[in-house]
């Protein structure tokens, strides 16, 4: 009896042992939590920032789309220029965003397209200002046009149809596009002050007719353009930038491994790229706005066709709604003078080093980070070193990117260029784009 209960005794576990497995087993069920919460954090964060890079890609593609089917006859045209924007009216200028315009090739099928849908949106824009003249107050309802709304958008009579007679609404016949890109501020608040949202126009361009996106009126006072054309394609616009390589631009070969050395830029010498581009040779980029307008140097008069670059670069960075939320802040105010700054959160700042970085409206490329504290290169990018309040969000966006050939550029540009129409003055006034 006695050794049977003493081998009991020996095959159990005291309650010693039992707390001590037990803290043991938590340990160790914490550790495992604590593994698997780093690893979903760490995968999250590389889940967002492919997103992220994604949706850049996404929108730089669609630009690449349009700009690959420049239009090389007289008919074409490209228009690169720069806006600056006083979003408070204060006087103070936030930003300065870029405009692109251009006339591209389409088929036949996708102008037609384009042609009827800008046909209805002008029928509906008939039928609603025919319902408030007539003092409805009710809610416009959304029904299918009509044929005699449609005909009479196009300005052409039921009459006139049936005789064949006037401008049919199909303009399958017209294989020309223009294309217009824009940046335009965001928001008034302060966290969108300083962030844009890029817009995209398209019409049908009729040969011998002149491009209504081209003209000075095309934006309003505010620098913004029509919004029944334009459609907005993407919001969180931290940086654009177009580059254009003439014939003497230094355009080193794609194997290059830091793709943003890729294009000599910084300058006005004749080997650097165009920030800005007249097909025509106008003058239509305006110098007084900004000297990013001004025209590329060595370039020849145009001939019976359009000037068109060897080689167009975009530069896009966008932050999303989400990143904008999480973005660090300013601990204290940051002086002019000043190089480093505390941050409320450094790690997710982790990837900014060597990039550069958008704080209250000035860029900042970030030269090491050490915890929650960055140091930096005041007023890259053009813009000048200034007096931030604390509590102002720290802005990194998802870069990318793309460099296209131009296919339809004249290769020897002599054509009609018996003299340039552009040389560097002897004096620079502004900052020089970086």
């Amino acid at each position: 009896m006695s050794r049977s209960f003493q081998h009991g005794r020996q095959a159990g576990m005291t309650l010693a042992e039992l707390i001590l497995a037990t803290g043991l087993a938590a340990i160790v069920m914490s550790s495992m939590v604590s593994i698997v919460n780093s690893a979903l954090n760490l995968w999250t964060k590389g889940e967002n920032s492919r997103q992220a890079r994604e949706a850049s890609a996404a929108v730089a593609s669609m630009m690449a789309h349009d700009l690959r089917q420049l239009h090389g006859s007289p008919e074409g045209d490209l228009l690169v220029d720069w806006d600056v924007h006083d979003v408070d009216r204060d006087g103070q200028v936030e930003r300065l965003w870029p405009r692109m315009r251009f006339v591209r090739d389409a088929s036949a099928r996708e102008a037609a397209w384009i042609g009827r849908r800008a046909l209805a949106e002008a029928a509906r824009l008939q039928r609603e200002a025919k319902r408030i003249a007539a003092g409805d107050d009710a809610e416009a309802v959304v029904e299918r046009l009509t044929e005699d709304e449609l005909l009479e958008a196009a300005g052409v009579s039921r009459q006139d149809m049936a005789l064949g007679q006037g401008n049919a609404p199909d303009t399958s016949a017209s294989e020309l596009l223009e294309i217009l890109y824009a940046v335009v501020p965001e928001g008034k608040s302060p966290e969108l002050r300083y962030t844009g949202k890029l817009v995209r126009a398209e019409r049908v361009h009729r040969a011998g007719d002149p491009p209504v996106l081209m003209r000075p009126d095309a934006f309003d006072s505010r620098g913004l353009p029509d919004l029944n054309l334009a459609k907005e394609v993407a919001r969180g616009v931290l940086w654009m930038r177009p580059l254009m390589a003439t014939q003497t631009t230094h355009v080193i070969p794609a194997v290059e491994k830091d793709d943003r050395r890729a294009w000599t830029t910084g300058g006005t010498a004749i080997q650097d790229a165009a920030t800005s581009w007249d097909a025509w040779g106008r003058g239509r980029p305006s110098v007084e706005v900004t000297d990013w307008n001004e025209p590329p140097v060595g370039m020849p008069r145009p001939g019976l066709k359009p000037l068109l670059p060897r080689r167009i670069r975009l530069e896009l960075e966008l932050q999303r709604a989400s990143d904008l939320k999480r973005a660090p802040k300013l601990i204290d105010v940051l002086e002019e003078t000043a190089t480093t700054f505390e941050v409320t959160s450094g790690a997710r700042l982790s990837k900014a080093v060597g990039r550069d970085v958008m704080v209250g409206g000035e860029w900042m490329k970030v030269r090491s980070i050490r915890g929650d504290t960055v140091t930096v290169q005041r007023g890259t990018r053009s813009t000048k070193a200034r007096l931030i309040p604390s509590g102002t969000k720290v802005l990194l966006g998802a870069a990318v990117v793309i460099d296209l050939p131009v296919v339809m550029y004249e290769d020897d540009w002599r054509v009609g260029a018996s003299s340039v129409i552009y040389k560097k003055p002897a004096g620079n006034a502004g900052g020089t784009p970086r």
